[in-house]
């Protein structure tokens, strides 16, 4: 069975490397996917740009891998329920990682489109396995519709909950994006997610990279806007929302975590996205 993905979704899988994946389930299910729709996109780079790309992308699918594996442990750990709530997942696989490995936990897979073949792909590769994981159709910004299909599909609030935003606060209104993490601070959640920085406010060494990335992409799919903020802003967003000691993870930490080396990300804010966790 071979898996038809969107030019943008086979972009971002292309440009993951996927030795940050352990189950052999997501070995089976990224085998089944064609990539090559993205191809064209892929072309619009330099090999430069390319290898810089698949660094950040990787770091970013690490970081909110190795989040949500320890707010899982450490609920385990304490024998209480988890669930993990992921917005805007796309085709990714970190739902099928998280149920492989947690097959307790309750992990679901929130998108406006692709839901339902994500899901019927699934079934039909694991059968009766990674029933944990639960798939919700839903525009994000639209709360009150949000809320209502994560709870018909078994989202407890009463219970703990990371929300995961990988990949989307770019393409989100400020208000937009506040009124989502207002929602769910209320829920009691933890947070990983990610920003993309003020081209100001990356170091010059690599400011082409994220002005170019994004450039490109919304002239090939015809994207409106994308999103930036200087990091103190989006910090203090955070806190004024309520979040407790928000913990800002810079690229330099975790390509040397991921690598052992912090190249290409020498430079303090050399990366054009930063990570952030809150309660994990």
């Amino acid at each position: 069975m071979e898996i038809e993905i969107s030019a943008t979704s086979a972009l971002v899988l292309n440009w993951t490397n996927n030795n940050i994946w352990k189950s052999t389930e997501v070995s089976e299910y990224m085998d089944s996917i064609d990539l090559s729709e993205g191809n064209t996109i892929l072309k619009l780079f330099s090999d430069e740009e390319n290898y810089m790309h698949t660094q950040s992308v990787t770091n970013r699918k690490y970081f909110m891998r190795q989040s949500a594996v320890s707010f899982l442990e450490q609920c385990k750990a304490k024998k209480i329920s988890a669930q993990v709530i992921i917005l805007a997942a796309g085709i990714a696989p970190l739902s099928i990682e998280l149920a492989s490995l947690f097959p307790h936990a309750a992990i679901f897979d929130v998108d406006k489109f692709l839901m339902q073949e994500k899901e019927i792909d699934i079934k039909k590769m694991f059968k009766d396995r990674l029933r944990n994981i639960h798939f919700v159709k839903s525009d994000i910004t639209n709360i009150a519709e949000l809320e209502s299909r994560l709870l018909k599909a078994g989202w407890k609030p009463e219970e703990q909950t990371l929300l995961i935003m990988e990949g989307i606060t770019y393409y989100l209104k400020e208000v937009d994006l506040k009124y989502i993490l207002e929602y769910f601070f209320n829920k009691n959640t933890s947070l990983a997610c990610d920003f993309l920085l003020n081209y100001d406010d990356i170091h010059e060494s690599n400011r082409k990279f994220g002005l170019d990335v994004f450039g490109k992409i919304k002239e090939s799919v015809g994207l409106d806007f994308v999103e930036s903020y200087a990091p103190e802003y989006f910090m203090n967003l955070l806190s004024e929302i309520g979040y407790k000691d928000p913990e800002r993870v810079q690229m330099t930490e975790v390509q040397k975590e991921r690598t052992g080396w912090p190249e290409p990300y020498r430079n303090p804010e050399s990366g054009w996205i930063t990570l952030v966790k809150a309660g994990i």
